[in-house]
């Protein structure tokens, strides 16, 4: 903690250099440095790779939130062995083992704090006082952050359903083209829509890390696969040239649907689902490209830091040994760094929604559909009086 204050004060010092000593020591530089850019240049390169190494475990266990529940599913949910199954297995969560490194730290802190207080060398107790005042801070800025990020995951859900029922919906009204060739064309690009959209929600990132024959496969190269298979390699060279790929996707509809010509009634129905389809697109853009305001993730992680840093002083002054003090600083970190590290992980959803279970169900609907003249389609200038 000693190291950790002259570190602090020397800090404090350079920055109340007079403005012509800072220039003559340093020149101008264009060069922009980002917070992450900052931490990788204060860390030596065996720490950052540690760091790095827990945060592509924390990544990659993400796909294995993507459940699409069942009957067994909630069954298993609602048991009572949920509690030991936690327990059990929290040496797996991604979550916790994210966070090792920070609890580590905040364990050598405490383990210190203790040591020097049980070798009579320093007495770094503090008054339980002023942890007990900003306690209702601290959980304040934890509870909205951790509740705006679970109404970022609901929406990606509801947007999500949305989109599976307009799916269903434009697979129904292919039943009305008269061109039995059309009509597959035109479900075969509902369902590729879907495609679209998750891979453009997740651009750039690996389809699933685990995957042992192909762990570098990223969330395009199945898009290619897929669409190839779906609408053939022509359409799809187009999705996949696009800037904006389901907007493209929602052009080759609204030119199949030209190229029919259903009546004006048939072709506004259709018309008003593509149109739902682009919202969707907007809306699924509206989460991935807008975080929750930096500064208050930024501010969150460094109160919380600095309040869970001084909570090993707070147990010494409450008479506990060392031990305890140890143990119960890390168990506090760990309940608290938990809740935070849960609204990060969720803040951004569509990475933890099983999109691609929905989009193969979508296409398993397409597949099992039989595109046959309908009787409609036949006198549809009849019916559409």
């Amino acid at each position: 903690m000693g190291a950790m204050l002259w570190v602090l004060l020397a800090t404090g010092a350079r920055a109340f250099r007079s403005p012509a000593e800072g220039l003559s020591i340093r020149r101008p530089s264009r060069q922009v440095v980002t917070p992450r850019g900052a931490v990788n240049g204060a860390l030596a390169s065996p720490a950052r790779q540690l760091f790095d190494r827990f945060d592509d475990y924390k990544e990659a266990s993400r796909a294995f939130r993507r459940t699409v529940y069942g009957a067994e599913n909630w069954r298993k949910h609602r048991s009572t062995k949920r509690y030991f199954r936690a327990i059990l297995t929290a040496i797996q969560s991604g979550v916790l083992r994210g966070l090792a490194l920070e609890l580590v730290l905040l364990g050598i802190v405490a383990g210190t704090v203790a040591g020097l207080s049980a070798a009579g060398i320093a007495t770094l107790g503090i008054p339980a006082l002023p942890l007990t005042l900003t306690a209702p801070a601290v959980g304040l800025l934890i509870t909205f952050r951790t509740n705006q990020a679970y109404g970022r995951w609901w929406e990606a859900r509801k947007i999500w359903g949305a989109v599976i029922n307009k799916t269903r919906d434009m697979t129904r009204q292919a039943h009305w083209f008269r061109d039995t060739d059309r009509a597959r064309r035109f479900s075969a690009l509902a369902v590729a829509f879907g495609y679209a959209l998750n891979a453009h929600c997740l651009k750039g990132t690996l389809q699933n890390p685990s995957d042992h024959i192909a762990p570098h496969a990223t969330v395009d190269d199945k898009l290619q696969s897929e669409l190839t298979s779906l609408i053939g390699p022509e359409n799809t060279k187009e999705v996949l040239a696009a800037p904006h790929r389901p907007v493209e996707v929602c052009r080759l509809l609204t030119r199949c649907v030209a190229e029919e010509g259903l009546t004006p009634q048939m072709e506004a129905r259709v018309d008003e689902n593509i149109a739902t389809f682009s919202d969707f697109g907007g809306m699924c853009d509206r989460i991935q490209k807008t975080p929750m305001p930096l500064v208050y993730t930024r501010l969150t992680a460094r109160f919380l830091f600095c309040w869970l840093f001084f909570v090993p002083s707070a147990l010494l002054s409450a008479g506990l040994g060392t031990a305890p003090i140890v143990l119960g600083s890390m168990a506090i970190a760990t309940l608290m760094f938990g809740i935070d590290e849960l609204g990060v992980q969720i803040e951004e959803p569509f990475s933890v929604l099983p999109m691609d279970s929905y989009c193969d169900g979508l296409r398993a609907l397409h597949n099992y559909a039989e595109f046959l003249p309908a009787p409609i389609a036949e006198r549809k200038e009849k019916v559409w009086v």
